[in-house]
């Protein structure tokens, strides 16, 4: 077991989304489980934007195609 120390501010959001019944531990432990779940994800949106940019136009070639 392995004390650690929050600020108030801190305390306060995470016992706003803590379930009743729900340990912190098991609270973090979720939100670190999101947060790697959503960054692979980004991850992988930003390389297949990557690969695929040449595939979009730029607004301004786009108006100006289209002479807006």
């Amino acid at each position: 077991m392995v004390n650690i120390t929050l600020n108030p501010e801190t305390l306060k959001k995470l016992s706003k989304i803590k379930k009743e019944g729900e340990s912190f531990d098991e609270l973090i432990k979720k939100l670190i489980e999101t947060y790697e779940e959503l960054s692979d994800y980004i991850d992988e949106k930003w390389s297949k934007l990557q690969r695929d940019k040449k595939k979009f136009i730029n607004l301004d070639d786009y108006t100006a195609q289209r002479g807006l």
